[in-house]
């Protein structure tokens, strides 16, 4: 039988947390907007149904063989190790294709996936070498390492993890995760250990110890090489490696590597920190980019035309025919309609947030996303860390929210020749004592030593960028100097 190697491309174009860029959407009542959404949202989960779907129906193929398995069939005896690991192999793809689609894995995968395992070790086949000509770095692969696989993969959190990033996980672990076996009795260690129920429904845990009193299905995974090899890796992209000299591929660069060897070391050798406990509060959440971001916090629609630019002939007879109006905006309807505010539970900690969805859904939501939250009359400003269908109607948020008291300003580029570019929003955040000040700018606004002048201050203040300190799907944060 042919494993099939890889899940629907529908996938990863539609639900695998590819940015989605922000349009202005047509003018209409709310509830047409929500239905559009509603409409492009059930295409997303059909494809990831049929996704699931297409290696679950694969899965109980291999499955259909372990009856034989345990019944002792002779014509299966010296195939056991290959049947067992690619049965494996299949329930680590659930795990990667539930990633990408930002669903959480259901337990009977997980149960089933430990009984795989635990069958291979009845068998006394866990570390049988197998090859498989079909994958690549497939050559001496067992039950153990393939489980260890899955089991780090779930680990890695991919719903806090782009597309890229995920599958350069995955094609990491195929060479990495035979450093990690599951022992089914523990050993001594001075650091972290990964933690398995065979009887649960969950993946691994990372603790900083085995348990007093480990019941029999309690298999441990010692880290200490894996993590060894991580950090190694780290110190050569620092000192100038190459990621394709350190096997890493040739597809990813020496900043993308060393970003995910650091996550990736925090996720399988470094202890979580305690997430205080906190009284849970309704937040309302808005996307939109900086144009939303602008009005939200200012409470005025930002002009999209450039106020230095001449006005036309009908401009300035409209202007002579209509009286004066103090304070008008003339965007706001439309914003309001554009950029609705949603409804959300949970409350928000100092750094982060982690909330559940409570209204109809009005935006999208992606990683790396900017985000704008009002909860108890105060307004911050942060990115989406991490996104996970809890069910398929269920979106669960993390946020990562900047410390700073958000201002919304108008920029322009400053040239020798005078600028005739339009004004860009922009949103400036003073500095804390635990993030430095910035300036979150739309998209590919950043040019080092370029100088923006504010347009709608008092007085004229002139930043110069320096550092690229993020870069999201809709903004750009930036370290600055302000100039004379």
């Amino acid at each position: 039988m042919q494993v099939v190697r890889e899940p629907l491309p529908q996938l990863e174009v539609a639900l695998a947390g590819r940015a989605v860029a922000p349009r202005r959407r047509d003018l209409g009542d709310a509830a047409t907007s929500q239905r559009r959404l509603h409409r492009q949202l059930d295409r997303e989960l059909e494809a990831a149904e049929h996704a699931i779907a297409l290696w679950q129906g694969l899965w109980e193929q291999y499955s259909a063989c372990l009856k034989p398995l345990l019944d002792g069939d002779p014509e299966l005896a010296g195939v056991k190790a290959k049947i067992l690991q690619r049965g494996v192999y299949v329930g680590k793809q659930l795990i990667l294709v539930h990633g990408l689609a930002r669903r959480t894995v259901p337990k009977t995968v997980w149960h089933e996936l430990h009984a795989y395992f635990r069958l291979a070790e009845m068998l006394d086949c866990a570390v049988t070498s197998v090859s498989d000509n079909l994958m690549p770095n497939a050559v001496g692969i067992s039950c153990y390492s393939t489980y260890s696989h899955a089991l780090l993969l779930g680990l890695a959190d991919p719903y806090a993890m782009s597309v890229k990033q995920i599958e350069l996980t995955d094609r990491w672990l195929a060479m990495w995760a035979r450093k990690v076996f599951p022992y089914a009795r523990q050993r001594e260690t001075e650091g972290p250990v990964v933690v398995v129920d065979l009887d649960g429904g969950t993946g691994a845990t990372l603790l900083p110890g085995v348990p007093l009193e480990p019941g029999e299905s309690l298999r441990f995974g010692y880290p200490g090489k894996l993590a060894t090899s991580v950090r190694g890796r780290l110190k050569r992209l620092q000192t100038g490696g190459n990621p394709a000299e350190l096997q890493l591929g040739h597809d990813c660069s020496a900043e993308q590597s060393t970003t995910l060897l650091g996550y990736l070391d925090a996720r399988w050798y470094q202890l979580p920190r305690r997430a205080p406990d906190t009284a849970s509060a309704t937040v309302e959440l808005c996307a939109g980019g900086l144009h939303a971001a602008h009005f939200r916090i200012s409470g005025r629609s930002f002009e999209r035309t450039d106020p230095e630019k001449p006005m036309t002939f009908d401009e300035s007879q409209q202007l002579q025919i209509l009286p004066a109006v103090a304070d008008y905006d003339r965007g706001r309807e439309d914003a309001e309609r554009e950029w609705p505010w949603e409804r959300w539970q949970r409350a928000l900690e100092p750094r982060d947030a982690a909330i559940v969805r409570s209204s109809d859904a009005v935006h999208r939501w992606s990683l790396d996303q900017l985000a704008i939250t009002r909860s108890g009359g105060r307004l911050r400003v942060g990115f989406v860390t991490r996104v996970v269908f809890e069910a398929p109607t269920n979106l669960t948020l993390t946020l990562r929210l900047w410390t700073g008291v958000p201002k919304a300003i108008a920029l322009r580029a400053l040239t020798a020749a005078g600028s005739e570019d339009a004004a860009l929003p922009a949103i400036s955040l003073d500095e804390t004592p635990d993030d430095k000040a910035c300036l979150v700018l739309p998209p590919r606004t950043f040019n080092p030593s370029r100088v923006l002048r504010s347009v709608d201050a008092p007085s004229e203040r002139r930043f110069r960028l320096v550092r690229l300190l993020q870069r999201g799907v809709d903004f750009e944060r930036v370290a600055f100097e302000e100039t004379t």
